[in-house]
């Protein structure tokens, strides 16, 4: 697991360092840098070119490091370079998901999708590679999570493609098709895949995972999310670092579990704070907002607000 991150010169983020928890989620309103430090993590897995440096100054160095309990792993890119090294051996695995839910109803030629794209597009594909045992698996938690359905699984369209059928909880008879279903239904049914990916990633990014989901759903999600971190389902642990900028989902995450960001007014560079539960008062003034993370965040108490 990566304890800690420090990156320098890549994009808006000038020189932040910060904790990573099992599962972390990233907190602040629009232009505040959290895709950016979701990117920054992502960086050894991906091709990046010369304009990630700060202020496309080409003079400057790019380096992240994640440090773990036994090393300190390093990503660099060296000024007026375009290719960028990561030191020692291989990178982690990296997987960054932003759901995108019309290209998740659409129907898909059939093939084996071992792992979920970034946007779901191949989420029928995905649930279509699990076996028996893991499709009704994923089919009761998706009916317990929303029960409107009994079941889902998959039906042919022709040309060699297929969609995903929703089953009716009253009527057997009657079927949905992905573009009659909830946005939500669509999306717990993405997460729940991510248990039973094959070649399981070692650190998972979400951007905006409240999207579509009831409050409760997201009460739901952040319980699966910390299991998955855990280790507690799924092939083995996978940590998880979310960016969102929802006061509801905030409420059900405990408070080392989130890092606040806003830029700073002077050069508008990112900074990242974690909240100070062993400052003198903390507890009282927790209390004063009714133990809501969400609450306190909105009224500016913790930082990562607008302005």
């Amino acid at each position: 697991m990566i304890q800690s991150v420090h990156i320098r010169n890549f994009r808006c983020l000038r020189d932040v360092e910060f904790t990573l928890s099992p599962l972390t989620a990233l907190v602040g309103p629009n232009s505040s840098g959290k895709s950016t430090v979701l990117e920054a993590l992502g960086a050894p897995m991906a091709h990046v070119s010369q304009d990630v440096r700060w202020k496309h100054d080409r003079s400057l160095e790019v380096c992240v490091d994640y440090r773990t309990a036994v090393e300190t792993m390093k990503w660099t890119l060296s000024p007026r370079q375009s290719k960028a090294v990561f030191s020692p051996g291989a990178p982690f695995k990296y997987q960054f998901l932003r759901l995108d839910l019309n290209m998740m109803r659409e129907p898909i030629t059939v093939s084996n999708a071992p792992v979920l794209a970034h946007d779901g597009a191949n989420l029928a594909n995905a649930v279509y590679s699990l076996t028996r045992k893991q499709q009704a698996d994923v089919a009761e938690q998706l009916c317990s999570l929303v029960p409107t359905f009994s079941d889902v699984d998959l039906v042919p369209v022709g040309s060699g493609k297929h969609t995903l059928r929703f089953h009716d909880r009253w009527d057997p008879a009657v079927h949905y098709s992905p573009s009659e279903v909830s946005d939500g239904t669509m999306l717990v049914l993405a997460f729940l895949m991510i248990q039973h990916q094959q070649n399981a990633p070692d650190l998972l990014a979400i951007e905006e995972p409240e999207r579509g989901l009831h409050p409760y759903l997201l009460g739901e999600l952040v319980a699966f999310l910390r299991k998955l971190s855990a280790g507690e389902i799924g092939a083995k642990a996978i940590q998880v670092v979310l960016a969102t900028q929802s006061a509801d989902l905030l409420d059900h995450l405990k408070p080392e579990e989130v890092r606040f960001l806003d830029r700073d007014t002077e050069d508008g560079s990112v900074r990242v704070e974690a909240v100070n539960t062993g400052a003198d008062g903390w507890e009282r003034a927790f209390a004063e907002y009714r133990n809501s993370l969400g609450g306190a965040w909105l009224a500016g108490s913790l930082g990562g607000v607008p302005g």
